[in-house]
């Protein structure tokens, strides 16, 4: 956290690291630009730098190695500038300097409080950058052990789970004449509990998966394509509930195939499940732009959703009814704030109970 000083005119650089280190503050003196880029890659919390040493020259130089440097850093400088009344060369020269970024500009003469004041607010800034950092390392390493545990009790579990399937199979095929009605009901809840543990087992690996993605530039898609995947997935849902889904026009975005369809199908797969029983499934999927975003919409006349819950149903293994009204296992609504978010998107719904409801995601460009 020491502070890197490049004041190579005049008694400036010796005034200010005698007034910082009075404070116990760490100094170290640049003579020229690149001896400041140096210093400043060994390690340094800000740099405070005369004008007159910033020539066009110099600055590229500077703005070559902020190029250089990791996204979630943002170096504070403290630029000394000329005194005087502002014209239009000083407004230009000012607009030059802040295209270094985080510049705090300071006018000459500088009072050593004044100094001092700049440059501990600037470390400030730098220190919450560190923890900033540390947070997203922390929440990286979470989110690969995440998906490690998901692998391992995926792996783990599936074995004996097969094995307990096939054998409650068999006893059904073999032995059905054999056993009385308890004792084929406790075995047909045998199998179902078998389908659930491996549902569950899927959608928690869907979830680690969904954890693990990673921000980047991705490729514009036409949003067409994965909403087909994922209604040709549901077809026999589809076709089974005679759902009736209708389509609007679908723009490009910048999200992976795989997981725009994974959050449609979650979402349209959802608005079947939760159909009125004395009504036709009426589903209906749009997207609209909004300022820097596009805002999809999956509309229902479904059950809908009470208002108390409009915020938890999108939790991890948070479910409105029990497994006998409705099968599932809680993981479908987090996995698609997962994807969505990690696309710096938010999901959303609005809908009142017994009267349908709308599921709205949000893709920035």
């Amino acid at each position: 956290m020491r502070t890197v000083i490049l004041a190579p005119i005049g008694r400036d650089a010796t005034l200010l690291e005698s007034s910082l280190s009075a404070l116990q503050l760490e100094t170290a003196i640049a003579g020229d630009v690149p001896a400041l880029t140096e210093l400043l890659t060994e390690g340094a919390g800000c740099a405070i730098i005369a004008e007159e040493a910033l020539t066009p020259g110099s600055l590229d130089i500077l703005k070559a190695w902020l190029a250089e440097q990791p996204p979630w850093s943002d170096m504070p400088f403290v630029v000394l500038t000329f005194s005087g009344r502002a014209t239009r060369q000083s407004q230009q020269r000012a607009s030059e300097l802040q295209s270094l970024g985080n510049v705090t500009l300071v006018e000459r003469p500088v009072r050593p409080d004044t100094a001092v004041s700049s440059v501990r607010s600037a470390l400030r800034a730098r220190m919450r950058q560190y923890e900033i950092r540390s947070r997203q390392e922390a929440l990286l390493e979470a989110n690969a052990d995440l998906e490690q545990f998901a692998h391992s009790a995926s792996h783990d579990l599936r074995e004996p789970l097969r094995t307990m399937s096939i054998y409650a199979d068999l006893l059904v095929r073999r032995y059905a004449g054999s056993l009385d009605e308890r004792g084929m009901q406790a075995l047909n809840s045998i199998q179902t509990g078998a389908r659930r543990l491996n549902a569950l087992l899927d959608d928690l690996l869907s979830y680690a998966h969904a954890s693990s993605i990673q921000a980047g530039t991705v490729e514009p898609i036409d949003a067409m394509t994965p909403l087909r995947w994922a209604l040709d997935n549901l077809s026999g849902s589809i076709q089974q509930n005679n759902a009736k889904i209708t389509v609007g026009q679908m723009p490009e975005v910048r999200v992976r195939e795989s997981h725009l369809a994974q959050v449609f199908q979650n979402l349209i797969g959802n608005a079947i499940k939760y159909r009125k029983p004395d009504e036709e499934v009426q589903i209906h999927v749009s997207a609209r732009r909004a300022g820097a975003e596009w805002i999809f919409d999956i509309s229902d006349n479904g059950i809908g959703v009470p208002a108390a819950y409009k915020e938890t149903i999108f939790g991890i293994f948070k479910r409105l009814h029990s497994n006998a009204e409705y099968s599932g296992t809680g993981m479908g609504l987090a996995i698609c704030k997962r994807i969505v978010e990690r696309y710096r998107g938010r999901i959303w719904v609005e809908s009142e109970l017994g009267r349908g409801a709308k599921f709205f995601f949000s893709i920035p460009d």
